[in-house]
């Protein structure tokens, strides 16, 4: 015969793993939703750079003025940029404008705001354009203006994106 001692006891364990289980599924469906809005904010960000790169026309226009100009060493580089008597302000407003672009998207990779995926999803040869385009200007810049942080994290953007790459051959475009 059960008695009311024992009856409370069990019903006490069970009440006991009743409480436990609610717990684990609400905080099990607590996590889900944060990953969810993590996403989705995610997600949100990514596409306000889209739009402010993609369908910006004046990001549109710095990023071909860049493509249309060459130079062949950093001399003639800054003789365009920022220096000398060829000095061309629209070159200047226009590397300034995508080289800060790109910077902006290192920062927010670094940060973890940003999945390096998304970048090589969308973006990845015109990052690495930009990025291969300008690399050694980039270094004797920094050298030229005593100033090794200028572009730092656009260059963190490129590394992150051919580490990614690398793991992900498929999107080596």
């Amino acid at each position: 015969m059960v008695d009311a001692q024992t009856i409370s006891i069990i019903f006490a364990g069970v009440s006991i793993g009743v409480a436990a289980i609610y717990y684990t599924l609400t905080l099990r469906n607590t996590q889900r939703a944060q990953q969810l809005q993590i996403e989705t904010r995610q997600a949100q960000l990514f596409m306000n750079i889209y739009n402010q790169s993609f369908t910006n026309p004046d990001y549109l226009e710095s990023i071909g003025r860049i493509f249309d100009n060459e130079w062949s060493s950093y001399e003639e580089f800054k003789s365009k940029y920022h220096y000398g008597e060829n000095k061309d302000p629209e070159f200047c407003k226009a590397y300034d404008l995508v080289c800060g672009f790109f910077e902006g998207l290192g920062v927010l990779v670094k940060e973890n705001l940003l999945d390096i995926r998304l970048v090589a999803l969308l973006i990845s040869t015109q990052t690495r354009r930009i990025w291969e385009l300008n690399q050694l200007i980039i270094h004797e810049f920094r050298e030229d203006l005593n100033a090794p942080r200028i572009w730092s994290e656009f260059e963190y953007l490129y590394d992150e994106l051919m580490k990614y790459i690398e793991e992900h051959p498929e999107l080596n475009t």
